[in-house]
Formats: C-alpha cells, structure tokens, sequence
C-alpha cells in the first residue's frame, strides 16, 4: 500500500513538474528571447547626465524583470531612430517627431506604451524660444538678422513644431534670422545662448512659470541654469509629451510586462520615476497611437516640401 502511495505521489510530482514548465514560457518566455531590456533614449542631455539618471533605473528593471538594462545613448535622435528601425533596440523614449520618424522608418513597426501625464491631467507639453535675461530681444519680431539654433532635426521642441508654427506666422527662419545651425541638443542650445553664440534657441518645458519637467528644468535641477539666466520671448501650441514606445513586432507578453511596470514605477520607486520622467509628474498613463498622427502628418509634409524643391 505505500509502495502504492509513494508510486502515486511521485507521479503526481513529475505532472506538476511537466505542467510547470509548460506553463512558464507562457508567463515569462519573452525574457528567454529578450535577455536584455535594450532601451534607447534621445539626447536631450550631456550622455554622462542620462547616464546617471538611469543607474537607479537599472537596478529597477533587474528586480521587475528579471533582466538586464542595456541603455542605448545617442550624440544625436537619429540614432535611436536607427536603432529601433535596425533591430538594435525594442523600446525607445523620444518626442512626438522621433516618434513619428521611427513610425515612418518601421513602416508603422512600433506602437506607444505609456506617456507622462501632468499635474493638470493633460499629457502636453511646449516649445518656448528664448533669449539671455539681458539682452534686447523681447519677441521674435526683434530678432531679425540674429543667431538662432534649432536643438535637432528630429527634435518635437526644438525644430518640427516650432518651424510649423514659425512658417504659420509668415516667418521663414532662413530668411529672418542672421544665420540659423542646428547646435545638437537641448543642452547645448540653452548653453549656447548663455555663452553668447547663439542669440536666440528652442527647448522645451511643461510649465512656463515653473518648469518642472523638461530640458529647462533639468538644467535647473542640475545647477547648470538659473531661471533668471533666460528669458522666453515665445510659446507654442500645446505638443503630445515625449512617449515611451515599442516594436510592434515583440511578444505581447514583453509589452503588457513593460507597460505594467512603467505604469507602477511613480509608486515602487518615486525616485527613479522622477528620473527617468525627467522632472515631476503624477505618473506614466497609456496612451493611443492616434495622440501621436499630427507628428506624423507634420513630417510627411515636410518631406514633401523638400521634393517639390529638388
């Protein structure tokens, strides 16, 4: 009878054993094809900033995970566009024109996880010209024949919203500014501008009194600015916040995991939320590709522009 009994209980074991591991590439296969959390981020910062800023995000990612985070940091937006596109990386975090441009890349291979989502409940933010505090440019109008830098060609703040809306008010950049470079990135737009060689330049914030999330306040954070270095001399419309997006083509496990874990960051860890946020915010919400088609639409235009040209 015992021999019976342990005959049996072995044999249940070795099915709960079998169905065990049926069940758990289901669950958690994904991490068996993606062992590493292959992550590019645009540079809106100096790369040993954004490095930083994503130490405690690591240690996060490998607790929820179950995974390593590989973070890929480029010199320029097109290089997180290239790496999404050329199966380099699965999830990158870009503004709504890099978005839009890996969207355009892929040939629509990429879909939005989450966004962050502002004190008010919106999930906008905007484009501000600026000037030094003590200068003699007061609006856009006075800096006819100045210097004045775009952040990045790919950039949502700093090039494709404030060039539509520029072009809207009868201006053309080329025509009115002095001279008109791309000077890489948010951060070096802000410090050129306090250094004199560019007059005038575009970056972003989500609050113009306050500046709690954006390139502005990372700079303040930092104590690289103060808010009285800097005057702004124009607002933009509001623009759909930066989005965290992803492969379409990734197992949807992977991307229910992911999302989850944005979702929830703002409460397992503040801290590294604020980081990887890049400022203050209630938390990440989800978010439809649909937020995003104006981007697409603005470029596609663009695009056209410069055929008719050539």
């Amino acid at each position: 009878m015992f021999a019976d009994r342990r005959l049996r209980l072995s044999f249940i074991g070795a099915m709960l054993v079998a169905l065990l591991g049926m069940v758990s590439p289901d669950v958690h296969g994904w991490q068996e094809e993606y062992p590493k959390f292959r992550y590019g981020v645009q540079s809106v910062e100096t790369q040993g900033a954004a490095l930083t800023r994503y130490e405690g995000f690591a240690d996060y990612v490998k607790e929820k995970l179950g995974v390593e985070l590989e973070l890929f940091l480029s010199s320029e937006y097109a290089g997180v566009i290239q790496a999404i596109a050329g199966g380099q990386i699965e999830v990158m975090d870009m503004g709504a024109s890099g978005y839009a441009a890996a969207w355009m890349e892929t040939n629509g291979n990429i879909e939005p996880l989450v966004v962050p989502r502002e004190e008010d409940g919106s999930i906008g933010y905007y484009a501000v010209m600026f000037v030094r505090s003590d200068s003699q440019f007061n609006n856009i109008e006075d800096l006819e024949g100045a210097s004045f830098a775009w952040a990045d060609p790919n950039s949502t703040s700093g090039y494709l919203f404030p060039l539509v809306s520029l072009r809207g008010m009868g201006i053309e950049p080329e025509e009115h500014f002095g001279s008109v470079v791309f000077s890489g990135g948010h951060e070096q737009s802000i410090i050129g501008v306090l250094d004199g060689a560019y007059d005038a330049a575009v970056t972003w914030t989500n609050d113009i009194e306050n500046h709690t999330r954006g390139g502005i306040h990372m700079m303040l954070d930092r104590g690289v600015l103060e808010a009285d270095d800097i005057r702004i001399i124009w607002v933009s419309d509001l623009i759909p916040n930066p989005v965290i997006a992803i492969r379409s083509d990734v197992p949807e496990k992977m991307k229910e995991d992911l999302r989850e874990m944005f979702l929830n960051l703002h409460e397992d860890n503040p801290e590294v939320f604020r980081e990887v946020a890049r400022g203050n915010s209630p938390g990440y919400v989800e978010v439809d590709h649909s937020v995003y088609q104006i981007a697409i639409d603005l470029r596609q235009e663009l695009q056209r522009e410069r055929r008719s040209r050539r």
